[in-house]
C-alpha cells in the first residue's frame, strides 16, 4: 500500500478535476491507502468534488492562496511550493507506507505502483538538465533517512529568492551535494514527467502539462497548458468535462 498527496487551490482546480479523473481511470487504486488532496485555497464546492472519490481526504493547511497574485513564481505560487514540501514531509512521519507527491498538472496513463522501489529513502524524477532533480514528482519512504533529507529540501527552499524558481534548484543541490544519508533512487523523468506527444512512449506513466509561455498571467497559462495545449487535447477534454465519478 502507499498514498498519493497533490496540493491545489482554486486556480488550479480545471487541472484538478484531469489530474483526479485520470488518477482513477489508469491506476491501480486498491493499492492505494489514501489520496491526500492539500488545500491551499479550494472553494467549498471544489472540494466537494474530490470528496465524491473513494479514498480521497481533504488535507486543510489553512492557506488561502491565489495564483493571480504575481502569477507563475508569484506570492501564491510560492505559498504552494513551500507548503508540499512540508506537507509531504508532516504526512510521511505520521503514516508508515510510501507516499508519492506528485504535481497537480498531470494526467496518469499507467498504474504508478511498479514505480515504488523499497530500496531507496526516496526516489525522484531525474533529466538530463543543468538542473537535474524535478520537484514535481517524489516518492518518499517512511525511514529517518527520509525525514532528515526532507528537512534539508525545506531548509534549502527557504534560503531561496521567492520570485524564482526554487523547488527543483534546491532539491538538485542537495542531491548532488550529498550531505544526506538517505539513498536515492532516480526515475527517468520520461516515465512521470512526458511532456509532449513527440517523446511520448509505452514507458509514460505520467503526462506533465507544458506550456512555450511563460506569461504570469494565470489565465494565459491555464488556456495554454490545458485548452489550447498542442499535445493531448484528446485526453485534456476527456477528463477536465467529465461528470459522472
Amino acid at each position: 500500500m502507499y498514498n498519493i498527496m497533490v496540493v491545489l487551490n482554486s486556480s488550479y482546480f480545471p487541472f484538478g478535476k484531469v489530474w483526479m479523473h485520470s488518477l482513477y481511470e489508469k491506476n491501480d487504486m486498491s493499492k492505494v491507502e489514501n489520496v491526500f488532496i492539500v488545500d491551499t485555497g479550494l472553494k467549498e464546492e471544489e472540494k466537494q468534488f474530490f470528496n465524491n472519490f473513494q479514498k480521497a481526504q481533504i488535507y486543510d493547511t489553512g492557506l488561502n492562496t491565489d495564483f493571480d497574485n504575481g502569477g507563475a513564481w508569484g506570492k501564491g505560487w510560492q505559498e504552494n511550493v513551500g507548503s508540499k514540501t512540508i506537507i509531504m514531509r508532516h504526512l510521511l512521519s505520521i503514516t508508515d507506507i510510501p507516499m508519492m507527491m506528485i504535481d497537480g498538472d498531470c494526467i496518469f496513463v499507467k498504474d504508478l505502483y511498479p514505480l515504488i522501489d523499497n530500496k531507496f529513502d526516496i526516489q525522484l524524477c531525474k533529466r538530463d538538465a543543468g538542473t537535474p532533480y524535478l520537484g514535481s514528482f517524489a516518492i518518499g519512504h517512511p525511514t529517518e533517512a527520509t525525514i532528515d533529507f526532507m528537512d534539508k529540501w525545506i531548509e534549502r527552499i527557504a534560503t531561496k529568492p521567492t520570485n524564482v524558481p526554487r523547488e527543483s534548484p534546491s532539491l538538485s543541490e542537495i542531491v548532488i551535494e550529498n550531505n544526506h544519508s538517505a539513498k536515492v533512487g532516480d526515475i527517468d523523468r520520461i516515465l512521470v514527467s512526458t511532456h509532449n506527444e513527440i517523446e511520448f512512449c509505452d514507458d509514460t506513466h505520467i503526462i506533465h502539462l507544458k506550456s512555450a509561455t511563460v506569461d504570469r498571467k494565470l489565465e494565459v497559462r491555464l488556456r495554454k497548458y490545458l485548452i489550447e495545449s498542442p499535445s493531448f487535447q484528446s485526453l485534456i477534454k476527456k477528463y477536465l468535462f467529465r461528470e459522472v465519478f
